[in-house]
């Protein structure tokens, strides 16, 4: 006798794997206004009953995510995981955005293979590593 595996009573979800994020941070008010100014983009300001948190433009029901601030918050540079934030129209613009907001440059530019884009690895002003992408230099 055969055994067949059962099938799972409610179907899987196709889609993104990224369901939120929280970008650690010592200063809400200075992290907040480097990623403003790099992504040209405005965040708004939330408390969800855990604190105030800045959070990152998005259109719902994507992934979204948020600059978080407070003690238990802990920045650890080149460790863990690295996030990859949309800055299109223009990667080039965003990084030349970088140092004026109070961050530094790890590596400018580099092009992805197959179309798939260009990212450069910045240091935000609370020390974590991030990545910005875009389909067009």
């Amino acid at each position: 006798m055969s055994h067949t595996p059962s099938t799972p009573s409610t179907p899987s979800r196709a889609g993104s794997a990224l369901n939120w994020f929280e970008i650690p941070c010592a200063n809400l008010d200075r992290a907040q206004a480097f990623y403003e100014a790099v992504l040209a983009r405005p965040l708004h300001r939330e408390d969800f009953g855990g604190g105030p948190m800045a959070v990152f433009p998005h259109d719902k029901p994507q992934p979204g995510g948020c600059l978080v601030a407070g003690p238990q918050r802990c920045v650890a540079a080149d460790a863990g995981v690295r996030l990859y934030l949309d800055c299109a129209p223009s990667l080039d613009a965003a990084v030349a955005r970088v140092a004026s907001a109070g961050g530094a440059v790890l590596d400018a530019c580099i092009e992805l293979p197959h179309g798939i884009g260009f990212i450069a690895h910045v240091r935000d002003t609370e020390g974590n590593t991030v990545g910005l992408h875009t389909v067009q230099r």
